[in-house]
């Protein structure tokens, strides 16, 4: 359980700091939204990949181990889902090539924190609550980010 505070304190602490830093160095919102929502989304993805890990952990143990590869792979989705979001949802009139970096930024860096502080094995109750608080956790940074640039 201390592994899944750390790494949560990790991920919330670099968001925030990168987003300030982003308003700060720039003094635009839309800057740190877009980061904040890339590293939140990354966030709430991985800990949907962290239950699934743990699944196929208790099927093959010895092939789902080490969680990195499955962290790696949704930290490159979530990238992905951005330049979809970017180019389809958000491209008023074009895909601004400036809020996919900074949102690939707050995914990486949110991906790096994840792997430097895995979770360790523990039981399915101890998990589910540690993925949910996880993905509570980045919703709430997608959120705040679409407060920043006036989405909601």
């Amino acid at each position: 359980m201390k592994s899944a505070f750390r790494r949560l304190v990790a991920v919330s602490a670099v968001s925030g700091v990168g987003a300030v830093a982003y308003f700060v160095g720039s003094g635009r919102f839309d800057y740190a939204a877009h980061y904040l929502a890339g590293a939140g989304g990354t966030l709430a993805l991985i800990a949907a990949v962290n239950v699934a890990w743990r699944l196929l952990e208790s099927q093959w143990p010895s092939a789902f181990s080490d969680s990195a590869p499955g962290i790696m792979v949704a930290t490159l989705a979530s990238i992905g889902f951005g330049l979809v979001a970017e180019f389809t949802v958000f491209a008023a009139p074009v895909a601004d090539i400036v809020d996919i970096v900074h949102q690939s930024l707050g995914a990486i860096v949110v991906g790096i924190a994840c792997i430097a502080f895995q979770s360790s094995h523990r039981s399915w109750a101890a998990v589910l609550v540690t993925e949910l608080v996880a993905a509570g956790v980045g919703a709430v940074m997608i959120a705040v980010g679409a407060v920043l640039v006036g989405v909601i």
